[in-house]
């Protein structure tokens, strides 16, 4: 067997044991390309007018949002921008519950309580992690590297080795008048050509969540021999400690005096007298390339430093700021709307070529086992 007919065996067999999965993952990637777009339309109450005064503190937003939720517990409060309303986030290890609050952060008027277990995007998006199943995020991970197989054995298999340059044309177009068998064919070469150059980010991008040994491999690669370390970071307790609220909104204070550009900062509250105040704040509107992550003691105040790629943006190395553009890489957003609909369009090819690979696979099967019934027919007529 030559090292092609091998490689295309290998093709198949990972293309018939991936594909359903694939099938998924791509289809609710295409759905969720524009979650942000789509909910700023949809959804009024995301939406505030700047009113030009202060805008109210963590511990009021929480405050807010408990009474609005009868208490639920709030682990993290958004403000996005200016313009939009501050978003508290409800849930618990614990507790059968998951709900954002919308709260408008000049007047502290509730706008929305929005169950997420019922959020038809946050299903789309659980979908595309985990498949809704309690192992499903491993089954991604395992497809999604498989899946990274067929890209490049399908990128050789496409190669062109005929020299002939209406052969290698015809490797770039699809054959529109042709028998629909040889039209399915060159949907799957052709476009997942074109299209692998793009999954190929999309696929070892989602593998650095799926995989810790490959975010670390990852990081080690880009930053020339360096380790992925993980920042463990606890706040120095003292005695009969109670968690200071309002810490947390002379952090939020401290970060937006510490830089004017800041368009958006989230803010995770701790909840044990052991967790430190994080935050994350952002110039940028609906991307996450250029975070600036700061963790400060929560009775202190004192700034810790990150000891993995989460710090500072100006103090990041090229390797931290690849991964802190993970997100952005694979959404396609780190080139604006052309590049999310260049990942939709991607995604919708990838969601495909499971379709036109299986009904290649069938229509060859199902030819071989014609071949085979004319033979017999030959040797007992």
């Amino acid at each position: 067997m030559t090292f092609k007919k091998f490689l295309g065996q290998l093709h198949l067999i990972l293309g018939l044991m991936t594909g359903l999965v694939v099938f998924i993952v791509s289809i609710t990637g295409c759905i969720y390309a524009f979650e942000h777009e789509i909910q700023e339309i949809s959804q009024p109450y995301r939406w505030v007018k700047e009113k030009g005064t202060q805008m109210l503190p963590p511990s009021k937003i929480k405050e807010i949002a408990l009474e609005a939720t009868d208490g639920m517990l709030v682990r993290r409060i958004y403000y996005e921008h200016p313009e939009t309303s501050a978003i508290a986030l409800h849930y618990a290890d614990d507790a059968p519950y998951y709900y954002l609050t919308f709260i408008d952060q000049y007047t502290g008027e509730v706008l929305k309580v929005k169950n997420l277990e019922k959020d038809f995007f946050t299903i789309i998006l659980y979908l595309h992690i985990s498949l809704l199943l309690p192992y499903g995020k491993e089954i991604i991970g395992v497809s999604t590297l498989l899946f990274l197989v067929l890209l490049i054995s399908g990128l050789y298999l496409w190669f062109p080795r005929n020299k002939n340059k209406k052969a290698v044309r015809q490797k770039f177009k699809i054959k529109w008048k042709a028998s629909w068998r040889r039209q399915n064919y060159d949907l799957h070469s052709v476009l997942g050509f074109y299209a692998c150059w793009i999954l190929i980010f999309s696929a070892i991008t989602g593998l650095v969540w799926s995989f810790e040994w490959f975010e670390k491999s990852y990081y080690y690669l880009l930053s020339g021999g360096d380790h992925l370390k993980k920042s463990e970071l606890q706040s120095k307790v003292k005695e009969e400690a109670s968690i200071n609220t309002p810490m947390v909104d002379r952090v939020w204070q401290k970060v937006l005096a510490d830089d004017p550009e800041i368009l958006g900062i989230t803010i995770y509250l701790p909840i044990s007298p052991e967790e430190v105040i994080t935050t994350y704040s952002s110039p940028d509107y609906g991307t996450y390339g250029r975070l600036d992550w700061r963790y400060f003691d929560q009775f202190t105040m004192e700034e810790y430093p990150a000891l993995d790629f989460r710090g500072r943006h100006e103090d990041a190395t090229v390797a931290q700021k690849i991964m802190k553009l993970n997100y952005d890489i694979h959404t396609g957003g780190i080139l604006g709307l052309a590049g999310k609909f260049l990942m939709f369009f991607a995604s919708l090819i990838s969601a495909s070529l499971p379709v036109t690979g299986f009904l290649l696979w069938r229509g060859r099967s199902k030819k071989k086992r014609q071949k085979s019934s004319h033979r017999q027919e030959k040797i007992y007529s």
